[in-house]
């Protein structure tokens, strides 16, 4: 009987693995212990795991650095210049206006209007796209006649059709 001292590569490989997999449990099980204890230690004692009031982080997008020139009514009062602008096709002007804004004032112009960044970085270029897809959303929607208005036509033509027969 010849029994061999090292491993063969596969069986290594098959002894960690199965190792791994036994760590894992038992990290699995002792995280589910830990969370446990702290649940009834919050229960108990709630008074010493109160939440702390945490500061909001400054990032890029906040214009660190720059100030904030523009509030929320002068933000929106520019806004619907912006728009206005845009319906008479002066896109230019617009771009223009933009430009000349700083970093934090359209960052905070940004959030006024509910613009979402996605995974872009916040700069000046990103921010002025963005600011611009939702002045030329609100464009596309202003161009449309109401809904109602259109029911309302419908059934005032078919009513005036409707008399008109029967006459």
């Amino acid at each position: 009987m010849t029994t061999d001292l090292f491993n063969t590569p596969a069986e290594e490989v098959s002894r960690l693995a199965k190792e791994l997999g036994e760590t894992k449990e038992a990290v699995r099980e002792l995280t589910a212990k830990l969370a446990h204890i702290e649940t009834r230690l919050k229960r108990v004692f709630p008074e010493a795991f109160a939440k702390l009031p945490r500061e909001r982080k400054k990032s890029k997008a906040d214009g660190v650095g720059e100030l904030l020139t523009l509030t929320a009514d002068t933000a929106m009062a520019l806004y619907e210049q912006l728009v206005e602008d845009a319906r008479n096709d002066r896109f230019e002007e617009v771009r223009q206006k933009l430009s000349s804004l700083s970093v934090a004032d359209l960052s905070f112009l940004r959030r006024e209007l509910g613009a979402s960044l996605g995974k872009r970085k916040p700069s000046q270029r990103v921010l002025t796209e963005v600011i611009i897809g939702r002045i030329r959303e609100s464009v596309m929607l202003s161009k449309h006649t109401n809904r109602q208005q259109l029911v309302d036509q419908t059934e005032s033509a078919s009513q005036k059709k409707r008399d008109d027969n029967s006459t």
